[in-house]
């Protein structure tokens, strides 16, 4: 099989919001003020033989399945593309809209803006399969460790508290010793450039493990993976699209933030075009393959929250902020139980992509990645819909921000069983190419 059967497509739409709408990405909303940077929805179509697959990097904080739905359905309308093989993927930047609300609070979205983005990522979709051209994949890696950090840390209690919560980590009445984080950090940045069969490159899928709430502030923002972006453009070519998913970065935040936000986005962009230039070539057949698998999954039961669970947390002067997190016990309750989520899988070649549908801790994902058939795997979080934080057991027992009932929506029974169809769906496009070899 040439290579010239493998086809490879990118598109990308502006999906920037209006100024002035609030933003999200904290507990309190914030009234936007400006742009840093545009926000975009950056596609990928990939085809070998009558598959294809579509996968969506959205410079959202996520896309709630309903949205998803509805994005899904036009661009399949548009295009073809079997539902089942699409991903939507918001990169989780925090300097962007909301895009439902209940995630802290009520009546922050705007419906006039969320109704334009069915029709826009759809667009990004339908400019990737009209792109749609023979193309070779390279495959590229980075080891970061600067910049990054396990966000949350044991104390002598057993608990845990999250690294920003600075004003009791540093008050030695509340928090006498620190006995180091609570786990490990994913260092892998990749980067798969696709070229043309003369050699230049159309676009690349960008994935790495952290939160993408380094730029914060007041104005709309893609953060480090904007940087990126633009750096590819610099050293690939002004045309590379660049298409981001988040890895299992729940518990990942970025060490420079706030003002030095653009310092730590520079290094990860260099890393990741040193990624780029250095991939290597995958030889012999592309095929690509996706699935997809809807579960019911059992919510969260509020009454399993530990009474002192809120007030523990200090955020401040703000203290636990019942404020905020009594009222989404009532919330959640109301939710429908069991949760409906979506799970999904794809490769393109050798290189495999499991999907989750909220916020997944980064042992978990390391464990997807353990039991992946593929040479290559990674995870991209928060696709196809945004059901918000899954911490692993021992995370519950500690207690923390993330395991909160609001932040925290699914029971860990459900979980593991996202977690479970995730590795099960990749052993079965495993074993599909197998059969085509």
């Amino acid at each position: 099989m040439l290579a010239a059967q493998f086809q490879i497509g990118f598109g990308e739409v502006e999906i920037t919001p209006p100024i002035g709408l609030l933003m999200c990405g904290s507990l309190d909303p914030r009234v936007n003020v400006g742009i840093t940077d545009p926000l975009m929805a950056k596609a990928l179509v990939a085809q070998s033989g009558d598959q294809k697959i579509a996968m969506v990097g959205v410079d959202l904080i996520g896309v709630p399945k309903a949205l998803a739905d509805k994005i899904i359905a036009e661009a399949a309308r548009r295009t073809g593309i079997d539902p089942a093989a699409m991903l939507i993927t918001g990169s989780h930047t925090h300097s962007g809209p909301y895009t439902m609300d209940g995630l802290y609070v009520m009546n922050v979205t705007d419906a006039a803006y969320l109704a334009t983005l069915p029709g826009l990522v759809a667009e990004s979709i339908e400019k990737a399969n009209r792109a749609l051209q023979p193309a070779t994949m390279q495959i590229g890696r980075a080891l970061v460790y600067h910049g990054l950090h396990n966000r949350r840390v044991l104390c002598p209690d057993g608990k845990a508290f999250n690294t920003w919560m600075a004003g009791a980590l540093n008050d030695l009445d509340v928090v006498p010793q620190v006995l180091g984080t609570c786990g490990p950090v994913d260092p892998e940045l990749w980067v798969i450039r696709f070229d043309d069969l003369a050699g230049k490159t159309l676009g690349v899928f960008f994935n790495f493990t952290l939160h993408t709430n380094a730029h914060f502030g007041n104005t709309w923002s893609a953060d480090y993976p904007g940087v990126v972006a633009a750096a590819m453009r610099t050293a690939l070519g002004p045309d590379v699209v660049t298409v981001y998913t988040p890895g299992a970065c729940a518990d990942i935040n970025p060490t420079l933030n706030g003002p030095k936000w653009r310092e730590g986005a520079d290094y990860f962009a260099e890393q990741a075009v040193a990624a780029a230039q250095r991939a290597k070539p995958v030889a012999g057949p592309i095929r690509v393959g996706a699935m997809r698998r809807d579960l019911a999954v059992p919510r969260r039961e509020p009454a399993t929250q530990p009474a002192e669970a809120i007030n523990r947390l200090h955020w401040g002067a703000s203290g636990g902020r019942a404020d905020i997190f009594e009222p989404m016990l009532a919330h959640i309750a109301a939710m429908p139980d069991p949760l409906i989520v979506p799970v999904n899988a794809a490769h393109i070649g050798p290189f495999a992509i499991a999907s989750n549908p909220g916020e997944l801790f980064v042992e978990h994902g390391l464990s997807i990645k353990r039991r992946s058939p593929f040479p290559h795997t990674v995870v991209a979080e928060l696709t196809n819909d945004l059901i918000m934080y899954q911490p692993t057991r021992a995370a519950f027992e500690q207690q923390g921000y993330e395991t909160l009932v609001g932040p925290n929506r699914v029971a860990m029974e459900g979980i593991e069983m996202i977690v479970n169809t995730a590795s099960a769906l990749l052993e079965e496009l495993w074993q599909a190419e197998e059969k085509n070899r």
